[in-house]
């Protein structure tokens, strides 16, 4: 195994070769000096390398983190910022160089890279994103795929487990949550409560403070969450019911329970309830095994193999029964967020009705 000074050096070196090779698409910009592990004082930075072009001498002050989370990132910057100024209150020799910060990581998020392009600073990552713009050098590129390693991560982030956590905190924003209390709402183990922590924290969703952690970013992990969701995995029955709309409802009021048996309505048949967007003809519910076989003997369901009216999802994660509403007396629903998730992820009318209940329920999601 390698030595993790060792997998620095070699984080760098690739770091410089990405480097050479972006400037590369640069006519007439050439590379002067590379030097690694620059000091001034006290202070270092992972790379320094020369540039010339048309008698203009520029230098990339480069910083390399292994990690490309949005806060290494910050602290990256704010490191780059005062080098540059240390730098310019110096009276080194070359000081007539324009110093230009740079960032290089394995891989930056959008997310990381906006914070750079806030801040003014140069990127690279090692998956082929990058900026660098000064004077009349303009590079400018995205990369649509993610590496593994961050779908694997915000998989972490998403999956069932994780996403009991997230819940409780989307439905409170601005509540400052302690681990303990975090833990014991979303049923969850103290050290799972941990990991996830601590991935909101590098991605900046959260902060710290005196009484807790805060969800300062609930628009950006909605949004992140709403892109790399999936529906519920479970099996489903279909059917058909001659009960509809009102007489639906009132069949199913007092009916319908979250514990047990679990049987509650989702997606438009949710929506109506607490954001309608408009009525939908299939009726939809999550169930467990002895919800699905009690709304199918109170609706009187038939199998049928045309136009089928409801949609039974017996869902393999029941943690989601556990945020259920109850907008109205005796009616249960999914909580806004699994309804605008489900909703996001379905057709083109089911994403115009996820934009009403976002509108309706997250006056914070821009």
């Amino acid at each position: 195994m390698m030595k993790s000074d060792e997998i620095v050096k070699e984080l760098e070196i690739a770091a410089a070769n990405a480097v050479r090779d972006l400037i590369d698409y640069v006519p007439n910009l050439e590379i002067g000096s590379v030097d690694y592990e620059e000091h001034i004082g006290r202070d270092q930075i992972d790379l320094r390398i020369a540039l010339s072009r048309g008698g203009v001498n520029y230098a990339l002050i480069i910083e390399v983190k292994p990690n490309g989370a949005p806060r290494f990132v910050r602290s990256a910057i704010y490191h780059l910022r005062d080098y540059v100024a240390h730098v310019d209150q110096s009276n080194r020799a070359d000081v007539g160089q324009r110093l230009i910060p740079m960032l290089v990581s394995p891989y930056l998020s959008p997310e990381s890279r906006a914070i750079c392009t806030d801040h003014n600073v140069a990127y690279l990552d090692l998956f082929g994103n990058a900026h660098l713009a000064f004077d009349s050098v303009y590079i400018d590129r995205a990369v649509a795929d993610k590496p593994k390693a961050e779908s694997r991560a915000l998989r972490s982030i998403f999956n069932p487990k994780a996403a009991a956590i997230l819940r409780v905190m989307l439905r409170d924003p601005d509540r400052a949550w302690r681990v303990t209390d975090l833990a014991e709402k979303a049923n969850a183990s103290l050290g799972h409560v941990s990991n996830v922590r601590k991935a909101l924290l590098e991605r900046e969703w959260i902060e710290k403070r005196a009484d807790g952690v805060v969800l300062v970013q609930p628009d950006a992990l909605l949004k992140t969450w709403r892109e790399n969701y999936r529906r519920p995995s479970g099996h489903g029955i279909t059917g058909y019911t001659h009960l509809h709309g009102k007489q639906l409802d009132e069949r199913l009021s007092g009916a319908l329970n979250p514990q047990c048996p679990r049987a509650i309505y989702s997606l438009h048949s949710a929506a109506q309830w607490f954001a309608p967007f408009g009525r939908d003809g299939t009726h939809t519910f999550y169930a467990d095994e002895s919800g699905a076989q009690f709304l199918q003997e109170a609706l009187k369901l038939t199998s049928v193999t045309k136009g089928a009216n409801v949609v039974l999802h017996i869902p393999n994660d029941e943690s989601l029964f556990d945020d259920a509403i109850e907008p109205a007396l005796g009616i249960f629903c999914t909580s806004p967020i699994i309804t605008y998730l489900d909703l996001w992820n379905g057709n083109d009318r089911d994403r115009e009705a996820a934009e009403y209940v976002a509108k309706e329920c997250f006056p914070w999601l821009e």
